[in-house]
């Protein structure tokens, strides 16, 4: 999952309509600035990052994702992507909490407005088994 060589998702494990399954959540370069809190999860800006905007983990754009689609990128040699690494792993429980907390209202409420249709890719992917 990458988009010119960067690094577009963080994979997480998460319970989802009774079932755990593996949720790719993407980060995004450019989140506005009046999204609320609790759609994402803020980073260190990139250069791509305009003014004003946020670099995060973005927990509504999550998505079901299965082993076959997945393949990991290795950061080592490049400071940024390092220091991403580290802010990740020091911050994982945060991250998995967060995301849940979404999939448990997305659950409850139903999706929200600009989110992923979460229920459609469950769906298409067990279609494939």
């Amino acid at each position: 999952m990458l988009k010119h060589n960067l690094p577009c998702i963080v994979v997480v494990r998460l319970r989802f309509r009774g079932k755990r399954r593996d949720f790719a959540v993407p980060l995004h370069s450019n989140i506005a600035p009046n999204v609320p809190k609790d759609q994402y999860f803020a980073l260190p800006p990139r250069p791509m990052t305009r003014p004003g905007c946020r670099h995060s983990i973005h927990y509504i754009k999550m998505f079901s994702i299965t082993k076959s689609y997945q393949r990991r990128l290795r950061t080592e040699g490049s400071a940024y992507y390092e220091t991403l690494q580290r802010i990740i792993d020091s911050n994982t429980k945060r991250i998995v909490s967060e995301c849940q907390a979404y999939l448990d209202r997305y659950e409850r409420e139903g999706r929200p407005r600009f989110a992923v249709d979460i229920d459609r890719i469950v769906g298409l992917l067990e279609g494939e088994k």
